[in-house]
Order: C-alpha cells, then structure tokens, then sequence
C-alpha cells in the first residue's frame, strides 16, 4: 500500500507560518565579523624535524615575520551598532583568540591538551626540535567593550568606551612588533577635538605575578595627535602606578611609578607612508622601550632591582612603491636600555634591519623577497649575539599589493649568526627550511 506521505502537513503548517511570520518581522541581524588568521606547515630540510623558528608574538620577529611563524594563530572579532538616535551611537566590539603552537595534529583541543600519536602531552616538558612545548590550542578573550560617540553633550565628535580592548595600538606589521600596545581593562574618552588635532585619555589595568601574589597596576594613557603639514604627529604619554594591598605592603613587595613616551611622525611617501618614531621609558616601565611589547606586560611591573630602569628606542618603517610592479617594506630599528645596577659589562641593546621588496607578477601573483638582520646584547647576557635571514615566497593573494589579503606562501628561507647555531641541536649553520603559509584578515 502506498503511504501518505502528506498526513503530517495540516499540523505543521500553522507552526510553519508562525515561524515565517516572525522572521519576517524581526529586524535582521546585522553583526560584524572581522578577523585575522595564518597557519601553515613547514620542515628543516638539512637536519629534520620541525622548522626552527627564531621569533614570536611575545618576542618580536626582528629579523622580519616571512617564513619564522611556526604557528597558528586567529582573532575572530564580532561586533554590531546596538543603538542610534539623534547623531549618538552606542555599540558593542568583542574579539576570541585561538593559537596553537604545535602543528603537526588535526587535533588541537581549547584546553591547552593535546594528544601526539597516542601519548598525551598535557602538562608535560616534551619539546619538539624548536624548544616549544607539545600543548593544544589555547583560546582567549581579548576585547569586550561598549563605546558611545557623541554621549557627552560637551565633547561632540568624540567617544566614550569601557570594557577589555586593543588600545590604540602602533606596530610594524613585518616585524609584527607593537611598540605602543597599552591593552587591557579600562576606560577612556577618545577623539575629543582640540585645536588643530584629537586628544584621547584613558585608564587601563594591568595586573602582573609577582611572587605568589597578583599586583594591581594603572596606567594613564594620554594621547594627541594633530596635522604638522601633510604629516601627523603623535605624542602619547603613560604613566604607571602599581596599586599594592594592605598586604603587599606589609610583604615589602618593590613598586615605584614609570613613564613611557613616544614621539610619531607619520607621513604619505612614494605612494605608501613612513613612519618615524622616538620612544623612552623609565623606572618600571623601564622595558617599553626595549622589547617588543610597546607598554603592556612590560608597562609598570613591580620595580625591583634587575630590571631595566631605562630604555629608549628609535625607529623607522613603512611600505612605499618603488614603480612598476614594485613594492617595499622596510623598517630600521634601534633600542638601548639601562640596567637597574650593573648587571653586564655593556648595556643592553638591539640593532633590526628588515626589507621586504615584492614584484607583482599579475593581480594574484607575486614574488616576496625578505632578508633580515639582528644584533642584539640581551639585559642578562653578557654575550651579544646576530641574526641574519634571507627568505623567499611564492605568493598568490586576492589582488596584487603589499597587503593583499587572503594570501597563501610557499616559502624557503636560510637562518645564519649566533642564534641560529645555539638554535639547532646539531649545531648546523644556514640550514634551508621550506613550508607554506595561509595568512588573510577581513
């Protein structure tokens, strides 16, 4: 007997036709999505293994980031406008991260886990041929704030935020260094018109381990930012304050206050820009202007003999177009610091020199020449030691350009110097390491 395959549809099309009507009448949901991801795979082809990769997201890439990222990594970013009425706006920003160190699994757990041919990981020292730990992935939240543009009747033009964010932060995209990255809790107003230019204020929090207890520190944020012919200039000022309990006093846990200054000249060049920058640091900030966190876990720990009480950086960088088919990033870096006591012979310091020259061959291909070099003395080494890097990519992108985005690599790239000797295991020089690599943001 054949079945009637229709006897269920009188129940169900009045539940069918409420559903259509309540949809139809929601406004739609308009959220914005944006993000950034790379990922890729990659090998040592003179003595196997893993790829040795030199630099990081917490330490800088100072020989350039092409074919020395030996990660995946991904910030998803989601955000909408939740209220306008009368020129105010109030709206929501949030951002996920993923990153995962080891690349060798389909497996990568949230929870720091990680499974390699059967044998858990997990809380274990195991170490790939690079010293980096088999772990899982790990997933963080990075930005949740509200911001409302022109709610302070006396400030049009300008907006109020609260909540977990990147702050206004500056960075060489190459190197993936952010010398100015005060990020974290906080509160501001920003984009408040005065004079020829826009001054922003804002209190964040950074709370940093110190012993076996957690210290409280704030930092006060004050930017300006105004035209100097066809340039801008921005002057940003932070000064930190460790917040210590009762408790911590009384434990005589070392804090002092520290400044960190910079000075940006940011101009339209040969098609691209160039931004020209001065920053110095002071007592417990005292490492701002050393390494590569520009004002964030480096911004006013508790001060405490060992550190670096000064620091002080200058630095050039941009991408311009060299005609034609031709393309250029660069960037010249050098930082000094100054010991709290005389912890080495020489005071610390680091010279980066990093070009980037690409020649688009259409409008998705295009050839990445990279080559890179370091020379740095370390605040608690006596030995100086250099860097030296010369990587080339394959590229096929969305559109030709420098920044193109989506892009996928296929890279080959040489280490040489101290580093990459101490780096491998077997002590060989200038090995050629060969991998691919997504990168995109939207």
């Amino acid at each position: 007997m054949m079945q009637n395959n229709k006897r269920f549809f009188p129940n169900k099309l009045p539940l069918a036709a409420a559903v259509t009507a309540a949809i139809m009448a929601t406004p739609a949901i308009a959220v914005e999505f944006h993000g950034y991801a790379r990922s890729g795979l990659s090998t040592n082809t003179s003595s196997g293994g893993e790829q040795t990769c030199f630099g990081s997201g917490a330490n800088g890439h100072f020989v350039g980031r092409l074919a020395d990222e030996c990660d995946t990594y991904a910030e998803l970013a989601f955000g909408d406008q939740l209220f306008s009425q009368d020129g105010k706006t109030f709206r929501f920003d949030s951002m996920v991260s993923y990153e995962a160190i080891n690349q060798g699994n389909d497996y990568q757990a949230f929870d720091g886990a990680d499974d390699v041919n059967g044998v858990d990981f997990a809380g274990e020292e195991t170490t790939r041929n690079n010293g980096n730990p088999y772990s899982g992935g790990e997933v963080a939240v990075r930005q949740l704030y509200v911001s409302g543009t022109n709610v302070i009747e006396s400030l049009p033009g300008a907006t109020l935020w609260a909540g977990k964010r990147y702050y206004k932060r500056h960075d060489v995209h190459q190197l993936d260094l952010y010398y100015i990255n005060n990020s974290g809790y906080g509160a501001g107003v920003e984009n408040i018109q005065a004079g020829a230019g826009q001054f922003s204020a804002a209190w964040i929090n950074f709370d940093k381990q110190e012993s076996d207890t957690i210290v409280q520190n704030n930092k006060l944020d004050l930017r300006y930012a105004f035209p100097v012919g066809e340039s801008t200039l921005t002057l940003a000022g932070i000064y930190g304050m460790a917040d210590l309990t009762d408790e911590q006093e009384a434990a005589d846990i070392m804090d002092e206050d520290g400044f960190f200054g910079t000075v940006e000249l940011a101009t339209g060049f040969m098609g691209g820009f160039n931004k020209f920058v001065l920053q110095y640091a002071t007592d417990s900030l005292g490492e701002a202007a050393f390494n590569n966190q520009g004002g964030n876990s480096s911004l006013n720990g508790p001060y405490y003999p060992g550190t670096l009480e000064k620091s002080w950086r200058v630095l050039n960088h941009g991408v311009i177009k060299l005609g034609g088919p031709w393309e250029l990033g660069y960037s010249a870096l050098y930082s000094k610091g100054e010991t709290y006591g005389p912890i080495n012979e020489e005071e610390p310091t680091r010279l980066s020199v990093v070009a980037r020259p690409i020649y688009n061959w259409n409008s998705v291909t295009s050839t990445a020449l990279e080559i890179g070099y370091e020379d740095v003395h370390q605040p608690y080494n006596d030995e100086e030691t250099d860097l030296q890097k010369v990587a080339i990519a394959q590229q096929w992108s969305a559109g030709p350009g420098y920044w193109a985005r989506p892009v996928i690599r296929a890279y080959a790239a040489a280490f040489f110097g101290d580093q990459a000797e101490a780096a491998r295991s077997e002590g060989i020089d200038g090995d050629i390491q060969i991998g691919a690599q997504i990168e995109t943001w939207w």
